[in-house]
């Protein structure tokens, strides 16, 4: 199951950098299958409460590390960030660990598509 979500996420991930988030999703019938990016449409611009849902995420799971607003603090500020949303959901979803010990935790396994989604915006929301 953590696999094909991990795929799926990347799936969404190359869809936004690629521009196909930007057209309307097809419904699709629903399957007893694992959940697949096709019942996980990628909204580029989120209504305001998908932003407040973001923004919501990123206090419970993210201003510890990242600080009030991006600010920074432990880990790097987010404010200013130069990242593409595509890349800061790749990152949420996956992780990020280096060889000095200080790592990003993947936060596939915590958080819905959804809100991975709605927290990438957000962040994506905070440079400007």
């Amino acid at each position: 199951m953590r696999k094909y979500l991990t795929i799926g996420l990347f799936i969404v991930t190359a869809a936004i950098v690629t521009g196909c988030g930007t057209k309307t999703p097809v419904p699709t019938p629903q399957t007893t299958q694992a959940p697949t990016t096709q019942n996980t449409p990628a909204p580029t611009s989120p209504s305001p409460t998908t932003t407040a849902n973001g923004k919501d995420v990123y206090d419970k799971n993210c201003a510890s590390c990242h600080g009030a607003g991006g600010a920074g603090g432990m880990a790097p500020a987010l404010n200013d960030e130069k990242r593409t949303q595509a890349s800061v959901l790749a990152i949420t979803t996956a992780g990020k660990g280096n060889t000095t010990g200080k790592n990003m935790p993947a936060f596939a396994t915590k958080l819905t598509p959804a809100e991975i989604i709605a927290v990438s915006k957000y962040v994506e929301d905070l440079k400007k």
